[in-house]
């Protein structure tokens, strides 16, 4: 009962913990510059960081590159200097254990919880500046969701209304 009570609290606790590892977390949205966008580079999205601590940034990357050529609004380009804009900055999950500690180190079985992670940025290629930024919020538990699905959704669908926004169009 109270391995149960300390996991639940842990558990509760998790979704605070979160780190956006040294990006910028000041939300823009230029929306005129966000309208002109057409085509879109996607930078690596660990920003740098140790791949152990970001998992899961190629799989994101991934997921966005598709949502984001299937909504026919973007398309997505190889090279840099053929994209208006750069997506950037970090995303992906972080993976965590927790089990009951002893004299002997972690004892029993060890539970693995996962939290998505993300702050990204799309700048403009010529200038640098950035046009859009969202950072990845935590939400209610869906068992049958994956999280880089879930990072990678809410990347994906904040640009694409904040896209249909800026033109001035109705959703």
């Amino acid at each position: 009962m109270l391995r149960a009570i300390t996991v639940l609290t842990l558990c509760c606790l998790l979704p605070g913990c979160h780190r956006t590892f040294g990006v910028p977390r000041d939300l823009v949205q230029d929306l005129p510059a966000l309208a002109a966008v057409r085509s879109v580079y996607i930078e690596d999205l660990t920003h740098g960081e140790d791949p152990h601590l970001v998992e899961g940034s190629d799989l994101v990357k991934e997921k966005i590159r598709a949502r984001l050529v299937q909504s026919g609004r973007f398309s997505v380009v190889d090279i840099p200097e053929q994209a208006d804009a750069a997506l950037t900055g970090v995303a992906g999950f972080q993976r965590w254990y927790f089990g009951m500690e002893s004299f002997y180190g972690l004892e029993g079985s060890l539970n693995t919880q996962y939290a998505g992670i993300g702050m990204v940025r799309l700048l403009d290629s010529k200038t640098k500046q950035p046009i859009w930024t969202h950072e990845y919020e935590t939400g209610f538990f869906h068992p049958t969701e994956r999280v880089v699905d879930r990072v990678a959704d809410q990347v994906v669908n904040k640009l694409l209304r904040d896209a249909i926004r800026a033109s001035g169009k109705k959703e």
